[in-house]
């Protein structure tokens, strides 16, 4: 037998790029030897994940091929893409491309929320887990049958009745897992539960008596989890070790908030400082099919209705080929404005605030996040909004996802492109998602 060490290293670097495409398999593989050891450090470096810098998780591979060798169950492809610092790169579709390693994240599971490297999945059997796709770590969480029942007849309990979730820390971060508090935004969108790391069933946050309408987004800001309505009402949370924990209004609320109408708005810390983000948009007619059918404006007065896709069950699933078919007409939502408010603390108000002092943000279904001029780098730059398609509602009803991503300039008011792909299908959702300390390691 030949001894593995007079194998050329550049023959080991061919069979780890070609047979082990996955990163959570390198682990394994460099576990070895000191050899296998070296060269998977030696390949990782070549990957290019640096660790604190945003990167996107698009879909991945969609069938097995001998070329792709990609690992599918029940027809579920168990990768998807991760993208590091995409600003301006096309999107190819070949998943052996160097630039874009493969994670292990099945298409058909849903990500509800990502932080710090971690994200928040649901299953198509309504388990729920948290997921480090660079490690391979994974943790249980209360399932989706555990929430309360839907409020409404017309809503029913599936793998979308979670619709956004966020964490307190990380489990990597925390001195036990245990300390690690997830809060999830669920059914018709007005309700908001939470369960601690470990718990078995998901505990109902009782609703602010001055809630103003469906909860979107929060933050874990100064111990502390702030909510955010679609109307801009911002509320506190009771300590979640507390009975019967609540949430409460927030004074000051913005001024802006007193609106007659919904929006998207985000809450997000940089520099110490909290943020409310307003996302503004706007809808059309469009079709979801790989041709372009044009589009047609609709009057504000239609804005929220919806066409769905003529049969009688909405569907669960994403479409995963790379041929989108469904050429039904949709409402399709796109960005086109956005408003910072600044809290001032000393003042105890809240003021219009023209940029981010440098610094960047991202949003999406990701918790929201900022990245401080000193550490921008990859291609970001400051004073801009990074922005994925987050529309998890006409998601669900067959809408493609993609079509309301991109940048935002504070300084220019302008909108530019973040990446373009090849691909004809951007199912499911692009993700931001940040390798962070124990993550994954050089």
């Amino acid at each position: 037998m030949a001894n593995w060490d007079e194998i050329p290293r550049d023959l080991w670097r061919l069979i780890l790029q070609k047979s082990i495409t996955v990163i959570t398999d390198h682990i394994p593989f460099s576990g070895v030897c000191k050899l296998w050891r070296s060269i998977g450090l030696e390949y990782r470096k070549k990957l290019n994940i640096p660790l604190h810098v945003p990167g996107l998780m698009f879909p991945g591979t969609t069938t097995t091929t001998p070329t792709t060798d990609t690992i599918t169950t029940n027809g579920d492809s168990l990768t998807r893409r991760f993208v590091a610092f995409p600003v301006g790169k096309k999107i190819i579709a070949n998943p052996l491309e160097p630039d874009f390693p493969l994670l292990s994240v099945p298409h058909q599971s849903l990500c509800r929320g990502s932080h710090k490297g971690w994200l928040i999945m649901v299953n198509k059997n309504l388990s729920m887990y948290l997921q480090n796709p660079f490690t391979g770590r994974r943790i249980d969480l209360p399932p989706v049958t555990s929430l309360p029942s839907p409020g409404a007849s017309w809503v029913r309990m599936s793998n979308w009745y979670a619709e956004k979730a966020i964490m307190s820390v990380t489990p990597s971060s925390s001195s036990s897992v245990s300390d690690c508090f997830v809060m999830i935004f669920f059914g018709p969108g007005d309700r908001v539960a939470f369960c601690k790391v470990g718990d078995k069933k998901w505990r109902l946050l009782k609703k602010s008596e001055t809630s103003a309408g469906d909860y979107i987004d929060g933050i874990y800001y100064k111990e502390q989890f702030y909510i955010v309505d679609e109307c801009g009402k911002i509320y506190v949370c009771d300590p979640l070790t507390s009975p019967q924990p609540q949430l409460k209004e927030f004074y000051p609320q913005n001024p802006h908030s007193n609106i007659n109408y919904v929006e998207k708005w985000y809450l997000v810390e940089c520099g110490g400082e909290l943020y409310e983000i307003l996302r503004k948009t706007t809808s059309t007619f469009g079709f979801t099919s790989e041709f372009d059918h044009g589009e047609e404006d609709i009057s504000d007065g239609e804005e929220g209705v919806h066409i769905n896709n003529g049969g009688d069950d909405e569907t669960d699933d994403f479409d995963h080929d790379i041929k989108f078919v469904d050429r039904t007409r949709h409402l399709i939502k796109r960005t086109f404005q956005f408003l910072i408010f600044k809290l001032e603390t000393s003042e105890s108000k809240w003021i219009r605030a023209k940029d981010f002092d440098g610094g960047a943000v991202f949003v999406g279904y990701n918790q929201s996040f900022a990245v401080s001029k000193s550490d921008l780098s990859r291609g970001y730059e400051g004073d801009r909004i990074y922005y994925t398609d987050d529309d998890c509602r006409s998601q669900q009803l067959g809408v493609r996802s993609g079509h309301d991503m991109g940048i935002f300039s504070l300084r220019e008011s302008k909108f530019e492109p973040l990446c373009s792909t090849d691909s004809e299908s951007t199912k499911p959702p692009a993700v931001w998602i940040t390798p962070s300390d124990g993550t994954y390691q050089h």
